[in-house]
């Protein structure tokens, strides 16, 4: 691993339930070094955002979770952890694909190429006086896997570039693009994170319809607040402010 810290004490695990939950439990009893990764590439059950399930064919894919301890951070700071995974996963999938397809991030972090999700995350925050003192980043990407259920919009890295890809070899490419955005959020570089956050956004300053207070509505994504609440442009100048179940993509 070409890294200072973040998988350099990593654990694969042959099959488990959930990667996030699986650290979850470990930091409950036992310290772990910042940077400590949780892998496998069998995953039975995993978790998604608004409490969905995430689909993985076995030894296809890829599901893994890094331990970070950002202390420097406070609990109104946390978005910036979703910002940072997120154009890591981006920064990955626009080097390991053909440029002709288009990676973006949708909010909050759900990684598309093509208008399909190829990649997703699941951030889980300890928190103490106000403080962060542990962070679980949970990753799943689709990688070496061609079907998928009719019931979801996905895609995966070999459906796109017509090869298959080392698992591996991807997971040492992601840590090693974690921890670059990571020491920037050590250097307190916010303003740098924010901004290629949203110049990678998903649908940004495009009209679109968005599904909100019972019905659809068109709207235009102009931004994210520090919170990291979806800021939306409505057709009568005003702007709204939602939070993740607040509001829905229409596909």
């Amino acid at each position: 691993m070409k890294t200072l810290f973040i998988g350099q004490k990593s654990i694969c695990l042959k099959s488990v339930e959930s990667t996030n939950s699986y650290a979850t439990e470990m930091l409950r009893q036992i310290s772990l070094l910042d940077g400590t990764l949780f892998y496998t590439f069998n995953q039975t059950n995993g978790r998604g955002q608004r409490a969905n399930t995430w689909e993985s064919e076995p030894h296809k894919n890829i599901a893994l979770s890094v331990v970070l301890l950002p202390f420097f951070l406070n609990v109104n700071q946390q978005f910036l952890l979703t910002q940072i995974t997120s154009l890591a996963l981006a920064d990955l999938m626009a080097e390991v694909i053909k440029e002709k397809h288009k990676v973006a991030i949708k909010w909050p972090n759900d990684i598309y190429i093509n208008d399909k999700k190829v990649a997703g995350v699941l951030i889980e925050n300890g928190i103490k006086n106000n403080q962060i003192q542990n962070s679980i980043i949970g990753v799943g990407l689709n990688v070496n896997q061609t079907q998928f259920s009719s019931t979801i919009v996905a895609t995966s890295l070999q459906l796109l570039a017509g090869k298959g890809f080392d698992l591996n070899k991807l997971i040492q490419m992601f840590c090693e693009k974690l921890e670059g955005y990571y020491l920037q959020l050590k250097a307190k570089k916010f303003e740098y994170i924010n901004q290629k956050y949203l110049s990678n956004l998903y649908q940004i300053n495009e009209w679109k319809n968005y599904f909100f207070d019972n019905e659809t509505q068109e709207g235009k994504i102009i931004g994210v607040s520090a919170e990291g609440k979806l800021k939306l442009e409505l057709k009568n100048n005003t702007m709204r402010l939602f939070d993740l179940k607040e509001i829905t993509f229409i596909k």
